[in-house]
């Protein structure tokens, strides 16, 4: 979020689903009218100048405003409310409409690393004291005969009378303040018995955990790795309690087999946020860094690389490693590996594209820092191990993320197996990683404003 993109941002008047409204047109707000019945009495003059009995009242205003990025919404609506006392005269009705409204952006901050977008509105509303009343016109008639005068007949009409007008203006003062939206995470895990294809509740290795596999409907999204290597949707189908792998060929005896459930959820609302998974596959020739839409592997999928920016986050495996984000760059269309080696001929290259969006279907932008270090002969990792060529961060804080996935030699672990706190990461396992094996730490953080 913290791009050049926040000199894009505006803020309109929206519903509560976060549409925008014309504010001219009506019940753009809402206007409650509350007599004030013990209020003194007084007396005004009306638009004719006669003196009039006076009622006060008060006029509850409410509203929403979002904040928007080229017409595409980036935050919840925000309700307003507002108040304004006024009178009118005694038996007469009101009406109220918007006559002006300005919207802008105040002031933009970060504390503590997270964003505060303040907006300030000015709502002008033009109201109308009225009734109906009966009003005596003259209509000449034409003479039907020759040398007839004309006639003059009064006749009486019922009218809407305006009997008093006036103008006034409510600030509007709104604090858009970034979130961190959690998840929550489950693994499945199993091992390949090298002979068959599908995998139940039975198969789970309970020593990591007991929920088994989990509905697909009722999480953001859900991930299969088998050896390490993210699969595409194509190669399986997944039900509650049951895994069916749709591919001619076995993983082989004790691969491991992985499933990642991921569930963000709308607290207030007790919403899941849905989530979309795609993954570009193709295969290196050895010799290129840059791949294209023609390169992509159609019996996997066929939607090339997608646009970043119409996606929450992406992640890069390469023969099934995850890759930190300073050696390739994505574009509409196309992947550059940005390393000075080039993968080995037929190395696997799989672009994972996730996209989650928010209550209101707006795409939930995302911020992701991997952690890099080789394995060691000590099962302890700190901020002095990481690789300084893939980031200098070190491990961040897993309360100010979403959640972190860890990889040991391309191999998601399950959360059981170690802990995370900012500057340390701990494996709580015997049997440590081979050495120099890559140790990467994801942390993956959904903002609420995107």
């Amino acid at each position: 979020m913290f791009s050049t993109k926040l000199t894009r941002i505006k803020c309109c008047l929206t519903d509560k689903n976060g549409n925008i409204l014309d504010p001219y047109k009506p019940n753009a707000v809402s206007y409650t009218i509350i007599p004030l019945n013990h209020a003194v009495q007084k007396q005004f003059r009306s638009i004719s100048g006669k003196i009039l009995d006076a009622e006060k009242f008060l006029v509850v205003i409410k509203g929403y405003i979002s904040l928007f990025i080229e017409n595409k919404l980036i935050s919840e609506p925000k309700p307003f409310k507002v108040y304004k006392i006024s009178c009118k005269p005694k038996g007469t009705d009101l009406s109220l409409r918007i006559y002006d409204f300005k919207c802008g952006l105040n002031t933009i901050c970060i504390r503590n690393n997270l964003l505060y977008i303040n907006v300030k509105a000015l709502l002008s509303t033009i109201l109308h004291s009225e009734a109906q009343v009966d009003l005596v016109i003259p209509i000449i008639e034409k003479p039907t005969g020759d040398g007839s005068n004309w006639v003059v007949k009064k006749e009486c009409v019922n009218v809407t009378k305006i009997f008093h007008q006036c103008y006034f203006t409510n600030k509007i003062n709104l604090t858009f303040q970034e979130e961190i939206v959690k998840a929550e995470v489950y693994q499945y895990n199993t091992l390949s018995d090298g002979i068959k294809k599908t995998y139940s509740n039975d198969d789970e290795l309970t020593d990591y955990g007991r929920q088994g596999i989990l509905d697909p409907q009722k999480v953001s999204y859900l991930i299969l790795y088998i050896k390490g290597v993210s699969q595409p949707k194509v190669n399986y189908d997944i039900e509650k309690g049951l895994l069916s792998l749709k591919t001619d060929d076995v993983p082989p005896k004790n691969a491991p087999i992985a499933i990642s459930f991921v569930t963000f959820k709308d607290k207030k609302k007790d919403i899941i946020f849905p989530a979309e998974i795609y993954h570009y596959n193709t295969v290196s020739d050895g010799t290129k860094k840059e791949f294209t839409n023609e390169d992509e592997l159609k019996i996997y999928g066929n939607r090339g690389i997608i646009d970043p920016q119409q996606v929450s986050f992406i992640n890069l495996y390469i023969n099934g490693v995850l890759q930190p984000p300073v050696n390739y760059r994505v574009q509409k269309g196309l992947l550059t590996l940005l390393t000075s080696d080039i993968p080995p001929k037929g190395a696997p290259i799989t672009l994972e594209f996730i996209t989650v969006k928010g209550v209101y279907g707006q795409i939930l932008k995302t911020k992701t820092y991997t952690y890099n270090a080789l394995a060691h002969n000590k099962s302890i990792y700190t901020d002095k191990d990481e690789l300084k060529m893939y980031g200098n961060q070190g491990i961040l804080d897993p309360k100010k993320a979403s959640y972190h996935n860890l990889f040991i030699n391309a191999v998601i672990q399950p959360p059981g197996i170690y802990s995370v706190q900012e500057g340390l990461l701990s494996l709580n396992t015997e049997d440590l990683p081979l050495k120099d094996s890559p140790v990467s730490l994801q942390f993956i953080t959904i903002s609420s404003l995107c």
